[in-house]
């Protein structure tokens, strides 16, 4: 069917507002468009005819330049029907996308389709509350947001200590003021470490010369102190970022900093950060472990080694760049599970290296002792995925060829017959089944016997249906035009012709890559497909050499 005989000339709308920030993987335009552009490919009656995307516009406000320019094309005639991957995505203001479903989209004759929702304006019958009320409930819990901020605001007045966990060295009073009162167990380890760092150690030497003498660390103390065994065994160990948490504390000489982080129910994010503008310092309100003078000495010390580190991190004349990380959030140490990251051999190197964070800030955090070349993983991952496309390609072309031969056309007309069968199988249960209320109301059957036929009619009816599903899908691997997945392969043609590693190549096809005691494993996205895809490619091998 060509475009134009296609009823429904649709245009996909798809936005991403700072509150879907919480949820990046689900909540991308590029994914809402892909979900939709699948919901259009399953119709037979709608083509894709533009694209409107609008990019950190809250729902809030209608004023989308993307979102007119699709009106506008619906007033020129372009296009017929409108969808979005959920009500949501039209606006979050329900009067206003109320408006939009109720009256707008009417009256310029337009169908309108939440896919998740399951809402559709031209089935009859629809029913615009309950989505609504899906908005309607975000909104309140907007509300219940705001008014856990004000609640927490009236504790901090009062100098109580409003956070999850109390810093390490104190414990929350039980009284009710919920104020910070010295824990005498640990208070002397605090000490310790600011007078550590004053004579000159860093944060990872003090993480390293706590764990050494035996001393728990703070999710380990916590855990133990509350009887918490399990957990306590599995907390992490001293690390560098205790450390510096703990010196950059200004708990210690009795102040709290308040707002630093919220949480926002609305948006499912644990904890967003907040302007330093919007901090709330109350001093005074607690006993200090340090004194002031202890306190900023150890500040500007810190301030010194950050600068220091910045300096040293500022691109040398003559001497390249750090490469950029086109392989981030991809890789994992086997050893570990930390992230592996790019290094410089030494700060005037040009050669570079990938090494498990973990390993590079406190080593006994991590077994694995190995560096790899740069290069030479880059050189990896970009072979792994030029094999992958070109297996697909020339698999998919091979099974295509041999699909066309005798014996394998007449393998997928059995399977069509077996399927025509089982279809009337279907037919013929389900015309019995409607039946048995006739045969129930002229007291042939019992109300207990009507109730005992249906069950088995529609156990019967789901077992063949799985049948048919599977008989398709069989089917469907002797298809002249044999495809496993038709998205894989247009993804494998459209970065067919890279001759280089590229970030959005890596982002397209690698699922992770784990780094074990060196060497590498690569793994796609589309590892599975390309499975599949061997396997029948091997069956009509040996069938034609049989």
């Amino acid at each position: 069917m060509d475009k134009e005989a296609k009823p429904y000339q649709v245009g996909i709308y798809a936005r991403l507002s700072f509150e879907s920030e919480a949820n990046k993987e689900r909540d991308t335009v590029d994914t809402q468009i892909a979900y939709i552009r699948e919901f259009i490919n399953s119709q037979d009656d709608m083509v894709e005819v533009e694209v409107y995307a609008d990019i950190s516009v809250t729902g809030t406000t209608f004023e989308r330049p993307e979102f007119d320019r699709m009106i506008q094309d619906i007033r020129a005639g372009r296009i017929n029907t409108v969808i979005t991957r959920d009500l949501s995505r039209l606006g979050r203001n329900y009067v206003e996308a109320g408006n939009y479903i109720e009256r707008v989209f009417p009256f310029l004759d337009v169908r309108y389709i939440a896919i998740t929702d399951d809402f559709d304006t031209a089935r009859p019958g629809t029913d615009l509350s309950v989505p609504l009320k899906n908005i309607v409930n975000e909104y309140y819990s907007k509300d219940l947001s705001k008014k856990v901020e004000t609640g927490k605001h009236s504790i901090w007045a009062q100098g109580g200590f409003s956070e999850g966990t109390p810093p390490y060295g104190y414990y929350r009073a039980t009284d009710g003021s919920r104020k910070l009162l010295i824990d005498e167990e640990v208070s002397d380890n605090v000490v310790r470490i600011f007078n550590i760092f004053l004579d000159g150690k860093g944060y990872a030497g003090i993480a390293k010369t706590l764990q050494n003498e035996g001393i728990l660390s703070p999710p380990k103390y916590r855990f133990y102190k509350s009887g918490k065994i399990e957990l306590a065994e599995k907390a992490r160990e001293w690390h560098y970022s205790h450390v510096k948490e703990i010196l950059q504390g200004e708990y210690y000489i009795g102040n709290i900093v308040h707002g630093k982080q919220r949480k926002a129910l609305d948006t499912g994010r644990k904890n967003v950060k907040t302007d330093a503008s919007t901090w709330q310092r109350i001093e005074n309100v607690h006993e200090p472990i340090i004194d002031k003078d202890t306190f900023y000495k150890t500040r500007e010390r810190m301030e010194h080694i950050k600068k220091k580190h910045l300096e040293a991190s500022k691109p040398k004349a003559d001497v390249p760049n750090k490469p950029d990380n086109i392989l981030v959030y991809k890789t994992k140490c086997a050893c570990c599970g930390g992230s592996v990251l790019i290094g410089r051999h030494h700060t005037y190197s040009e050669k570079f290296y990938y090494k498990c964070k973990n390993r590079r800030k406190l080593a006994r955090l991590c077994e694995n002792k190995y560096s790899y070349d740069y290069s030479e993983v880059m050189d990896s991952v970009f072979s792994v995925i030029r094999q992958h496309m070109s297996l697909c390609v020339e698999k998919t072309k091979f099974v295509q060829k041999m699909n066309s031969r005798k014996e394998n056309v007449l393998q997928y007309d059995i399977y069509t017959k077996q399927i025509a069968k089982l279809q009337n199988d279907v037919r013929r249960i389900t015309a019995n089944k409607s039946g048995l209320y006739e045969d129930y109301r002229e007291q042939l059957i019992t109300a207990e016997e009507l109730c005992q036929y249906q069950r088995e009619y529609e156990s019967r009816v789901n077992e063949i249906e799985a049948q048919i599903t599977e008989l398709l899908h069989r089917r469907s691997l002797y298809e002249k035009e044999f495809h496993i997945d038709e998205g894989w392969e247009e993804t494998v043609n459209k970065y067919m012709a890279k001759r280089k590693l590229t970030k959005e190549l890596v982002d397209a096809f690698v699922s992770e890559i784990v780094f074990y005691d060196g060497n590498i494993e690569v793994k796609l996205l589309y590892d599975d497909f390309l499975k599949e895809l061997l396997k029948v490619a091997e069956e009509r091998e040996v069938s034609s050499n049989g």
